[in-house]
This record gives C-alpha cells, structure tokens and sequence, in this order.
C-alpha cells in the first residue's frame, strides 16, 4: 500500500507539472497570438492615418476654394457641400484610427472580439457612406475641379440645367440604393460572395485580426475543456 500510495503521489506531481506546462505553453501562446492581433490593427490605424492627412488636405483646399470665391455663390455652394463631405469622411477616419488604437488586449477575448467588431461596422458603415455619398458628390466635384485647376465655370459649359439633372440622378439613386439594400439584405447575407465582399470592404488588417482572435478563442474553449477534464478526473 505504500508503494502504492508513493505512486500515486508521484503520479499527481507529474500531473500538476504537465498541467502547469500547458497552462504556461497556452499563456506563451495567447500571448504571441495577441501581438498578431495588434500588428494588424496597428497597420490598419498607420494607414488610415496617412489617408486623413490627405483628406486633411483636402479640407483645407477646399476652405481655401471657398475663401477665394466668397463672392461666387454658384461656386460656392458646391465647394461648401463638399468641404462638409470631406469633414465628415476626416471625422469617420479619426473615429476608425481611435477604435483600432484603443484596443483594450488586457481584457477577456469576449471583450476584445466586441472592440474589434464594433471597429469593423463603423469601417463598413464608412465605406458605404462613401459610396451613397458619391452619388451627390460628383456634380459639385465636377463644377469645383473645373473651376480649380483650369479655371473653367461647368454652368457655361454644360449648362445650369444638365448640373441640375445629374444632382437629381444622384439624389434618386440614394433611396434605390436603400431599398434594394433593404428588399434583398437577407439574401445577400446569406451569399458567400457577398460575405466575402462585406469582409473586404472591412479591410484586410481588420480580417486578419478577427482570424487571430477566432484562434485564440478555439484555445480559449480547449482550455475551458481541459480544465473541466482535470477536474473530473481529481474528484
């Protein structure tokens, strides 16, 4: 019996070894996983980061559109509403730059699997708005680029009613948009096209980051399993 009971001592020791290993090995392992999360997101921030300081520009070209033509309010209208579109989309970066950035990796999986999905419908919801917002901005465009850079006026050009017309294109394809959006949503939810375009329109970074963490989560579960089976098996 004491052979036995030496035994099962040894036992136990080689077991609580072997456990502290793996509970060391999967630490090792969430951590090198998470720094495969932050180096994406870290990426994707860099690089909005160079876009709003092009878009920063674009501001301030505009303001100084703006400035110059005070006194022009053909001219000005348009440059206004594009300065607007412009902020809003220098706003939409600074906010996606801010989410990528603000990662919190101390927290539970949980936690940073919310973050990075709440960072991936604000980076479509900014792409979409882009392209809903293209619709309007191309006439305004047109009229200001014009003006701009060869000094040529679009209402002589094309004529105040042609501009008119394709604003009213643009503003009738918004709400189509929307509706074909909302009649066939469920449909092309359910198309692995359509889920793969959604998820490029996500970004790369913003991928790549979201499959370090579905890793990291499955590691996550298969020690929740081991922990249960240890247990069960001390009882």
């Amino acid at each position: 019996m004491a052979e036995m009971d030496d035994l099962r001592k040894t036992w136990a020791e080689y077991d609580r070894k072997l456990d502290t290993n793996i509970r060391l090995s999967r630490q090792i392992l969430m951590a090198t996983n998470l720094n495969r999360v932050r180096s994406p997101l870290r990426r994707l921030a860099f690089f909005v980061g160079l876009e709003s300081v092009i878009q920063l520009a674009v501001v301030v070209a505009l303001g100084s559109f703006i400035y110059e033509h005070i006194a022009t309010v053909r001219f000005v209208l348009p440059a206004a509403a594009l300065d607007v579109f412009a902020i809003a989309i220098l706003i939409a970066m600074i906010r996606q730059i801010a989410g990528a950035l603000q990662i919190h990796y101390d927290k539970p999986l949980a936690i940073i699997q919310k973050q990075l999905e709440e960072l991936r419908v604000l980076r479509i919801r900014y792409i979409q708005g882009i392209f809903l917002v293209a619709t309007l901005a191309w006439t305004p465009l047109l009229i200001v680029a014009l003006k701009g850079f060869w000094g040529l006026d679009a209402y002589r050009l094309f004529g105040a009613a042609y501009l008119v017309a394709n604003l009213l294109v643009g503003l009738a394809i918004i709400p189509l948009a929307i509706w074909l959006s909302k009649k066939y949503g469920d449909r092309m939810d359910r198309s692995p096209m359509i889920q793969r375009l959604m998820k490029d329109l996500a970004g790369y970074n913003l991928n790549a980051a979201a499959g370090f963490l579905a890793t990291l989560s499955e590691f996550e579960e298969e020690k929740r399993e081991h922990a249960v089976g240890f247990l069960s098996s001390h009882r």
